[in-house]
């Protein structure tokens, strides 16, 4: 209580001192406290050694000089508060010198918070990142935009919400205008739409020829082969072969047996089989017909199916992929549960784009790179055929294309663009009309200046004298209005120095980017042009009515995504041989596990820390499957329970975040205790130093997780670090690198053929270790539990993640009070998700430019 009421005091103090022009309280750290840094910190922070990236000896001792300084003390405060330092091999701190270190720095970094307040922490003007702009221009035309050619934001530090990190040269400026004339020419111009019709496909209409003509080829080659090496006379060119290492590559056809076993199916008489070529087109597949770029709108499969009970149940799931060319789109996958004699019919729908030109196939489910390929070639050298088939297709019928909500969206933005001319109003003031109402819209309330509007009804008027249509000749100002700042940057006026009360259009903007990433609807505006959002119960019922909206999904996928580091999961490519089960539809769904997680407890006002521990999963068949979780049927995510005992339920026992702590062929203590660290217990490590060590050394060595983290820990210079990340990564270990229970870690010797290694050594799993506050664990459960504690690390961490999206910032030292208000709000509302959210879009912080 005495450190309160101090706080409170220095708080009064400053605020009153700043209010009456007194003079600023001094944060100057007393002399004695310097000797102290001298004596037990600069071996490892001083200017030269910088470990950690820490620079300790150049420290100035006014805590409140400027904001680098303040973030650097406060850093010496946490690692000095947390034990973390000095580290144990060096010679500790007499008890008396820490605690006036600690009291003297405390009451310091309150008063330099206050200080700094007044000058730091600025949400930065910010252009529209990539998803938001993708969404801006849905929401004022109707068209998903494709936005391939503009800049990965995600791919700079923090979140992609950061203005700081959104820069804006003079070729994206073009890249802005070429997209939207495409996107407004395909919104504006008529378009021949086709009818809709019906087509029914018969897959072995091409498949039974094709495999029977692949049959007879390799026959006729084997025996001409053999033929050839059986004399000596003739040259091979006689017997249609390049040479004799020709003919002994094709004396023996070993892909014969799997085109004849194919062939003896009845069944693949009235269908097609799901197969595995390697030289016949790879996967057995239904092609759809291409749909053209003006084609867009639903459509509709229905395919009668059914399943061979004896393969693996990975393939008893059909894939749904879309693309042109070489790109590929995963669009979704569904189960077959019906037997040959009673097949059943699966429906699915999928959307096409407008202006884009592509064709839908139908396989089974698949990995990435070769992965399949290898497993059938593995497979055929143990049964003689290759991978045993799953799926039996009969037909396929495709409906459409059917409207759609986007194409409803993209005659309601027409319409709304070009609205009927009177009858008395000159075709110069329509158009300034159109373009006026257009530009409003585009900038999200704000409407042009007149000087503007006559320079764009200049381009306009230049495109009419060449001949074309009113239609037409608004692409040329319209464009410009959407490659203009006022539309790719959220713009809030900067009236001076000081901080400011966002104006009611300003704050709607700000929200709706918050929890849509996109511009207000008119319910929004129009509260905002009336002034009633400013009232903060009207404010709260405006976030409710954003969060319940399904354009929320926008702020839970683009948060969750970055604050939990997810791209991880793309980094690498798993090996089908050594993981057959981790393909395509487990990495996605796995994904998606993440978000639906988060929505669930979103949308059902439950704690933040279930996240941490929970009696239940949010998943689908695919992934009960995975995780061997019985009683699922369904593509629906939904909530199922799991029992006390089961190793899912949580974050940490999630296959996405499991494989985003390995390389994709080993797991990765450091990543998995650096993850943890960083996104549950709120402690991060610092980054490596720019010396570290490689462990190619230890290449040709084949040692266990652990041993190899005792090598490393060998290094003086990763030492104290690992000391703290690795622990934490052991608890983890019997999980592989995909996330499938192990009591073993296996590891590859020798050279891969078709994927798999020639041999392996394996190792017992040790996953004790201890928390960086001691707390020891034996097992994963127990480190579960351990984690589990820290609800309140978590939720601080959490909420500190939350600022930094919403606010457009990184979140930094003078954040700290906001921080520990809304972690306090929400605490008060056990942990709510929605309590957070609430109290950062009340605060002043948000609220403020």
């Amino acid at each position: 209580m005495v450190l309160l009421r101090t706080s409170f005091a220095l708080l009064f103090a400053v605020a009153f001192q700043t209010a009456t022009g007194a003079e600023v309280p001094n944060t100057e750290m007393p002399q004695r406290h310097a000797e102290l840094l001298e004596n037990h910190c600069l071996d490892c922070h001083d200017s030269a050694t910088k470990e950690a990236n820490i620079d300790l000896e150049t420290l100035s001792m006014n805590v409140s000089k400027d904001m680098a300084t303040a973030e650097l003390w406060s850093k010496v405060l946490g690692a000095l508060n947390s034990g973390e330092m000095p580290p144990e091999d060096s010679e500790p701190l007499r008890d008396a010198d820490k605690l006036a270190f600690l009291e003297d720095l405390s009451q310091k970094m309150v008063t330099a918070r206050q200080i700094l307040s007044d000058s730091g922490g600025d949400v930065v003007m910010r252009r529209l990142n990539r998803r938001e702009y993708a969404n801006t221009v849905e929401s004022l035309l109707g068209v998903r935009p494709d936005v391939t050619t503009l800049p990965d934001d995600q791919a700079t530090a923090g979140f992609d919400t950061a203005g700081a990190s959104l820069f804006l040269s003079s070729d994206q400026i073009e890249q802005y205008h070429a997209t939207a004339t495409t996107n407004l020419r395909l919104m504006l111009l008529p378009r021949k739409r086709p009818a809709t019709k019906t087509v029914r496909i018969e897959p072995e209409d091409y498949y039974t020829p094709h495999y029977t003509e692949a049959a007879e080829q390799m026959r006729d080659i084997g025996k001409r082969a053999n033929a050839f090496l059986a004399q000596s006379e003739k040259p091979a060119s006689e017997f249609g072969l390049l040479d004799e290492y020709q003919a002994k590559k094709q004396k023996v056809q070993e892909w014969l047996p799997l085109m004849e076993d194919y062939l003896a199916r009845p069944e693949t008489q009235t269908g097609i089989t799901l197969i595995m070529t390697i030289k016949q087109g790879g996967y057995t597949k239904v092609k759809l017909p291409t749909q053209h770029p003006d084609a867009d709108g639903n459509y509709h499969l229905k395919i009668r199916a059914a399943m061979y009970p004896d393969a693996d149940e990975r393939h008893h799931y059909l894939e749904f992929c879309s693309g042109f060319g070489t790109g590929r789109k995963l669009l979704g996958w569904r189960k077959v549960s019906a037997p040959l004699d009673d097949p059943q019919l699966i429906d699915f729908e999928f959307s096409h784009e407008p202006g884009a030109k592509q064709q839908v196939w139908i396989h089974q489910r698949s990995h990435q790179d070769r992965g399949d390929k290898n497993l059938a070639t593995l497979h055929m050298r143990e049964n003689g055929i290759g991978t045993p088939p799953g799926i039996w297709i009969d037909s396929v019928e495709l409906s459409g294309p059917l409207p759609s909500a986007q194409t409803d969206a993209i005659q309601a933005a027409r319409d709304s663009i070009l609205f009927e001319q009177p009858s008395d109003m000159e075709e110069s003031d329509y158009v300034r009309e159109v373009i006026r109402r257009f530009a409003t819209r585009a900038f999200r309330g704000s409407p042009p200046v007149d000087e503007y509007l006559q320079r764009l009804g200049e381009h306009y008027q230049t495109a009419r004298d060449q001949g074309q249509t009113i239609a037409e000749a608004l692409i040329s100002p319209l464009s410009i209005v959407m490659a203009s700042p006022s539309f790719l940057y959220q713009v809030e006026q900067a009236d001076s120095d000081q901080q400011r009360s966002l104006l009611p259009t300003e704050l709607a903007v700000r929200l709706s980017y918050f929890l849509w990433s996109a511009p207000p609807d008119e319910e929004l505006l129009a509260l905002a042009e009336s002034g009633e959002l400013s009232d903060p119960a009207t404010l709260a019922s405006q976030t409710e009515r954003l969060l319940q909206d399904q354009r929320s999904v926008a702020f839970l996928e683009g948060f969750v995504h970055q604050w939990l580091q997810m791209e991880r999961l793309d980094m690498f490519q798993f090996n089908g041989a050594d993981f057959p089960n981790f393909d395509n539809a487990v990495r996605e769904s796995a994904r998606q596990e993440l978000f639906e997680t988060f929505a669930y407890l979103l949308d059902n006002d439950l704690p933040l820390q279930k996240l941490l521990k929970a009696d239940f999963v949010v998943i689908n068949d695919l992934l009960a499957g995975y995780y061997e979780i019985e009683g699922v049927q369904g593509h629906e995510f939904r909530k199922v329970p799991v029992p006390a005992n089961s190793i899912r339920g949580g974050l940490l026992g999630t296959a996405a975040v499991l494989a985003m702590g390995s390389d994709g062929q080993r797991s990765s203590p450091v990543e998995r205790g650096a993850w943890v660290l960083r996104h549950l217990l709120h402690d991060p490590p610092p980054p490596a130093p720019p010396n570290v060590p490689q462990l190619s050394r230890l290449a040709g060595e084949s040692l266990s997780a652990r041993d190899l983290a005792r090598a490393h820990q060998k290094q003086p210079q990763c030492a104290n670090c690992h000391r703290k990340i690795d622990p934490i990564g052991f608890g983890l270990e019997n999980f592989d690198a995909a996330g499938q229970w192990r009591n073993q870690e296996v590891i590859g010797l020798g050279k891969r053929r078709y994927g798999r290694w020639q041999d392996e050594v394996r190792f017992d799993i040790e996953p004790a270790g201890t928390l960086p506050n001691e707390q020891a664990f034996s097992n994963f459960f127990e480190l579960r539990d351990a984690v589990a504690e820290h609800e309140d690390e978590f939720a601080r961490g959490f909420t500190e993640a939350l600022i930094a999206y919403g606010l457009g910032r990184p979140f930094g030292f003078t954040d700290a009070e906001l921080a520990e208000q809304i972690s306090s709000q929400a605490k008060q509302h056990n942990h709510s998700i929605r309590e957070f959210i609430h109290a950062l879009i009340q605060s002043r912080a948000f609220q403020t430019h």
